[in-house]
This record gives structure tokens, C-alpha cells and sequence, in this order.
């Protein structure tokens, strides 16, 4: 039997977690950092000023006459947790000294690395949920357990969400005859912004692509 090489090691011994930030990549490339817990958005540098509605949730409703225009947001303070455990198994790297897995120290130091990793892809998680929704819907819902749940609205335009309706669909079309970038175009033309990029699932590219 042939030896593997580190990268092949590596292949078997790591997990890769199939996940993209891909909307916080896209539509939210710029991180400001406040050194206050306060948001103050008419700090942020930029052509236009940032302008949020900050309404409070009660029962799974929104108080929108509880809530209004602010320019001060104080948002959720997200801390994934994990359980250390100090018999949790710890695999030896390619290239790592067996002789400090010997060391009581060494270990819980590599255990306490791997859950900081983890709860750093909570919280970009968490990130990126926020931002679709921000994209699609134009606000998203902030709640946790330590904080009021309260609803972030953009103030996006209604009529920039589209939903295609009974007889419209593309799905309801003759593949022959339809074309659906004609609809793709008028979207673009009454968005109220700039279109200049256009995302989709698998299975609305299938869709797209069986025209």
C-alpha cells in the first residue's frame, strides 16, 4: 500500500463545513467597527446616509407605532457556546510533535481553538442570514435571549418585490415559444435601483436554462 501525502491526510482527518457568506461578500463587503455598543449609522462614511426603521416585536407582531426612523441602532450581542470537554479526542496534525499531545496543556489549548473556529462560523452564519434577508425582503428580525426581539427595515420599496402569479410563471410556460429574459428585463426596468447582478438557485437556473 502506497503513502498518502500530507494533502491527502489532510483531506480525510479535517471536516470542511460547506458553507459561503456569499450576500455579506456581495451586498455587505464593509465592516465599520464602533468601539461603543451603540450603532450610530449617521457616522458611517458614504454618498447617501443610512436610514433604518427599528420597531419592537411583541407577540410576534411589529409595533410599527412604537417604532420609527433611527439613525442609533443597538444591536444583539451574538456568543454561540460550546461545552469543553477535556476528553474530547485530539488528532495529531501532519508535521505535529506527538510529544506535545503528551502535555495536559497543549490539548485543551487545541480544544479551545477548534470551538473559537466554530463559534466564528455561528456568528458569520447568523451574519449572512441577516443579509439575505436584507436583500430579499428588504429587513430582518434581530432576537436572542438577552435582548428585545426588533424588527430592522430598510425602508426598501414594495413594488421591488416581485412574486410571479398564476399564469405568469415560468414554470406555467411553453419551453418552445417563452422567452423569460424579456420578464428579467422589465424587472430591471421598474426596480426602483440599479440592477446589476441577478442571483438563483439550482433549480430556477434549470428552469432558466430549459428555455
Amino acid at each position: 500500500m502506497g503513502l498518502f501525502t500530507t494533502r491527502q491526510l489532510l483531506g480525510y482527518t479535517e471536516q470542511k463545513v460547506k458553507f459561503r457568506a456569499l450576500f455579506l461578500e456581495l451586498f455587505f463587503r464593509r465592516t465599520v467597527n464602533f468601539h461603543t455598543e451603540e450603532v450610530m449609522l449617521d457616522k458611517i462614511t458614504g454618498k447617501t446616509p443610512v436610514a433604518a426603521y427599528v420597531s419592537p416585536i411583541v407577540e410576534g407582531k411589529v409595533l410599527r407605532h412604537r417604532g420609527g426612523e433611527t439613525r442609533v441602532l443597538r444591536p444583539g450581542y451574538v456568543k454561540p457556546k460550546h461545552e469543553f470537554n477535556y476528553q474530547q479526542a485530539v488528532e495529531r496534525l501532519p508535521g505535529e510533535d506527538p510529544a506535545q499531545l503528551n502535555d495536559p496543556a497543549y490539548p485543551r489549548l487545541r480544544i479551545i481553538t477548534d470551538n473559537l473556529k466554530q463559534e466564528e462560523h455561528a456568528i458569520v452564519q447568523v451574519e449572512e442570514m441577516q443579509a439575505v434577508n436584507a436583500v430579499l425582503y428588504g429587513k430582518y428580525t434581530m432576537e436572542g435571549d438577552q435582548f428585545d426581539t426588533v424588527e430592522v427595515d430598510f425602508g426598501r420599496s414594495e413594488g421591488n418585490n416581485i412574486e410571479q402569479a398564476d399564469g405568469k410563471k415560468w414554470s406555467e410556460q411553453d419551453r418552445d415559444t417563452f422567452d423569460p429574459t424579456h420578464d428579467i428585463d422589465l424587472y430591471c426596468d421598474q426596480a426602483s435601483g440599479l440592477v446589476n447582478i441577478a442571483i438563483m438557485d439550482g433549480t430556477v437556473w434549470r428552469l432558466l436554462n430549459g428555455f
